[in-house]
């Protein structure tokens, strides 16, 4: 799967619920058809479905727990380092400069201006759609 297919897969998951699944099953997909697809889908999906069934009725008991409180706390570093781990790549496969400013226009968006993932994918979006119209490259 090149550069600009994994980014096409995350993109059309972020759009679509469930981005995590939808990622996956197309990444499956490329690297077995619809197959490969649907059985990456099923093995993404399946263990937090089961989770919920098996342990929905422990919810406060778990809630409550002090060292599920303390692995949570840790584990939020290290989502962010594994969202940095394929944002970073995933940054420097653009590979026309047009692209450049709108990532740029989109961090500040979330970042500085502290506004929501919606609205940067929805304006991020809109001047996709105007770039295209315009006939620059994609």
């Amino acid at each position: 799967m090149t550069g600009a297919q994994f980014l096409n897969a995350v993109a059309l998951g972020q759009v679509t619920p469930g981005p995590v699944v939808q990622t996956v099953a197309v990444v499956g997909y490329a690297a077995g058809g619809v197959g490969g697809g649907l059985l990456a889908a099923l093995i993404a999906f399946a263990p937090s479905f089961v989770f919920v069934l098996a342990g929905g009725r422990h919810f406060d008991q778990i809630r409550a727990s002090r060292s599920v409180e303390s692995f949570l706390t840790g584990a939020g570093p290290a989502v962010i380092g594994a969202i940095a781990g394929s944002a970073i790549p995933l940054g420097l496969a653009l590979i026309h400069l047009w692209q450049i400013p709108i990532l740029v226009g989109a961090l500040v968006w979330l970042f500085a201006a502290r506004r929501g993932v919606v609205s940067t994918l929805l304006v991020a979006g809109a001047v996709g759609v105007v770039v295209a119209v315009a006939g620059v490259p994609a």
